[in-house]
């Protein structure tokens, strides 16, 4: 398989112009309550790590409607408290050009750890919208018991990320999450499904 097509460990979802973000999706789904972030306590060192996205509703503004192989890996700064954030997938082919995308977090909610605040890294302005306070919800709203799959949702559900820590899962575990995420009042119709290599190997996540 070409070197393109390998994923290094990939950090987070949701990563798109900040305000582009905000604006594009503060007025959508009003006729639904506000998505909330799980109430159950999540272990931020083992939600660390790796994540493969099974499925998503994309933002289209980084061509992640086009991503294979998509990766997210986040790590945590004690130093500095807060979370690092990679993203990585193949656009258009499972082998296409690579696109990698950065992102600062912050929990949001200490009491559950599981409602974030994060931030891209844009071109040329680099961190800019963190240090003027701009930071979009980042809401982890199911993470299985074992911290073998979870779902990352947005309050007004425009965006949807499924992960899992294995590139493909069964049938019936992918119809599982797909169902919790209608549970939690997504379109399944709005879902896709990322193409993904089944023995796909995971590289050491490039320093944001």
């Amino acid at each position: 398989m070409a070197a393109a097509s390998r994923r290094r460990a990939g950090g987070a979802v949701a990563v798109a112009a900040l305000l582009g973000v905000y604006l594009g999706s503060s007025n959508s789904r009003l006729a639904l309550v506000e998505l909330k972030a799980m109430d159950r306590k999540l272990e931020l060192h083992r939600f660390m790590g790796s994540w493969y996205v099974l499925a998503h509703i994309p933002v289209k503004l980084v061509n992640e409607h086009l991503a294979h192989n998509a990766v997210e890996t986040y790590s945590w700064d004690e130093k500095k408290q807060r979370i690092g954030v990679h993203y990585r997938f193949n656009e258009k082919a499972l082998d296409g050009r690579i696109n990698d995308s950065y992102q600062r977090g912050w929990v949001w909610n200490k009491d559950t750890n599981a409602e974030w605040r994060v931030s891209p890294k844009l071109p040329l302005l680099g961190y800019f919208f963190s240090y003027c306070g701009l930071k979009l919800p980042y809401i982890i709203v199911d993470c299985a018991s074992d911290y073998s799959s979870a779902i990352v949702g947005y309050p007004s559900r425009t965006y949807l990320w499924i992960l899992s820590r294995k590139p493909a899962v069964s049938d019936a575990e992918y119809q599982k999450l797909i169902e919790k995420s209608k549970e939690l009042g997504y379109d399944e119709a709005k879902i896709r499904k990322v193409p993904q290599i089944p023995d796909a190997q995971i590289f050491e996540v490039p320093s944001s």
